[in-house]
């Protein structure tokens, strides 16, 4: 196993690049690389080396923001920052928090004591456990690290959070989740929407599912084919749930939560989770974003940063860059906040660039969402799988990538008409496809 003194890892953050004819995607992705970069603290502080992942001048990191800036993090070759936050986040779990962990850690190494006072007063969403899981299985998709799948206190969290924290939250038994009944408490809201309140949220549910679906595939990777049968078998179940019971056909939409009385109570801006988390069908995807095409400026800041990546990812490229350039401009309101820095760079490699790895293959699949306005893109150095990429789209007519691992990729380069073109790029080669028009 190669080690990497502290020095070496400093020297390769924010070596990545990303050029193109589209000048505005470039100064975008030029500003949110310097942003991000500004919130990185490699030093002494008693935390470790971590980067801010909340209000700015908290100094500390919460679950759900470093859940969703961990992609742009390892962009940035900040991958060992991201384990030492999942570490902090995972082993913090305890029974005398009815299993809930630390929401939020400062640079002290203590819970931010803007939202904890003791285990029986904090703050606490709680689908934030089920985000953490989600994290870690991505963070091993990225790097093929192994500790996400097999270290023992990784492990202990999954399956208390899976387990006895549903159980702590679920007095009725019947396997969801609910929040605290009393509005005047944040220790178990049940959701991420801090502005409202009931008994269950819808993302509530989706964490449940993803959660429950993320380590049944590591399970899987880990041979452990009959226990991963059960938690696919209970993600199952709970995305049915979702879908057949919180669907409304006159709406068209998706209740967002079920008050203590039964009754629905709904938002505007919380679908995108159902997105994210993969409980919509196809055949709803395109109601979901219409509705939040219609939300996206009366949301915050903070929702505004997933809308982007769900609209490429679903091929609604030119919707999708719109959202993703509003990101980018200096117009935009608490543009400072640090998720979206972050943001704007998962959504230029996941969304504009189409990649998606899958660490357990060593293989990287690839897709062109390049809209009219950009001819050409390429993102250069990319950190992945211990090395990095370079992936060049020329619109949707070709594609190249360049392995600078130490061991072979199988690319899997999708053309715009679906179009699978699978070949092996050995390390220190490119491989190029010409698709079909």
């Amino acid at each position: 196993m190669l080690i990497l003194s502290a020095g070496w890892v400093e020297a390769q953050d924010g070596k990545v690049s990303f050029t193109s004819d589209d000048k505005v995607l470039v100064e975008g992705f030029g500003w949110a690389k310097k942003q991000a970069m500004a919130y990185v603290n490699r030093g002494t502080d008693p935390v470790g080396h971590w980067y801010e992942a909340a209000l700015p001048r908290r100094f500390a990191f919460c679950m759900r923001d470093v859940s969703h800036q961990l992609v742009g993090a390892q962009m940035l070759g900040l991958a060992d920052i991201n384990k030492n936050l999942l570490n902090k986040f995972v082993a913090a779990i305890a029974d005398s928090r009815d299993w809930c962990g630390y929401w939020e850690i400062d640079k002290w190494n203590r819970p931010a004591p803007v939202d904890y006072k003791s285990d029986q007063d904090f703050w606490y969403n709680l689908p934030a456990n089920f985000d953490i899981i989600d994290a870690c299985f991505r963070a091993y998709q990225w790097t093929g690290d192994s500790v996400y799948l097999k270290d023992p206190v990784y492990i202990n969290f999954y399956e208390k959070s899976l387990n006895e924290y549903v159980n702590r939250w679920d007095p009725d038994g019947d396997g969801l989740m609910e929040g605290a009944k009393d509005s005047t408490t944040s220790r178990g809201l049940s959701s991420y929407n801090e502005e409202k309140f009931g008994k269950v949220g819808a993302d509530l549910l989706a964490g449940q599912f993803i959660g429950n679906n993320d380590y049944a595939q590591m399970l899987k990777l880990r041979k452990k084919d009959a226990e991963s049968a059960l938690y696919f078998q209970r993600a199952g179940k709970i995305r049915n749930h979702l879908n057949e019971q919180w669907w409304d056909p006159g709406a068209g939409l998706y209740h967002h939560y079920i008050r203590y009385d039964g009754t629905w109570l709904n938002d505007n801006q919380m679908m995108s989770f159902l997105l994210r988390w993969n409980v919509v069908p196809a055949v709803r995807t395109n109601a979901v974003l219409d509705h939040l095409l219609l939300v996206y400026q009366k949301s915050g800041v903070e929702m505004n940063t997933y809308y982007p990546f769900e609209f490429y990812r679903a091929g609604r490229k030119e919707e999708g860059y719109s959202l993703l350039t509003r990101l980018m401009s200096p117009d935009l309101n608490r543009r400072e906040y640090p998720e979206v820095s972050y943001a704007v760079l998962e959504t230029v490699a996941m969304g504009v660039m189409g990649i998606e790895p899958d660490a357990s293959t060593r293989s990287i699949k690839t897709t062109s969402r390049l809209t009219d306005r950009t001819r050409w893109a390429e993102i250069k150095d990319l950190p992945l799988f211990g090395g990095t990429i370079t992936l060049r789209h020329e619109g949707g007519a070709s594609s190249k990538l360049t392995n600078n691992t130490t061991q072979k990729i199988t690319w899997k380069a999708v053309s715009q008409n679906g179009k699978i073109h699978s070949l092996i790029v050995y390390p220190g080669q490119s491989g190029s496809v010409l698709f079909d028009r």
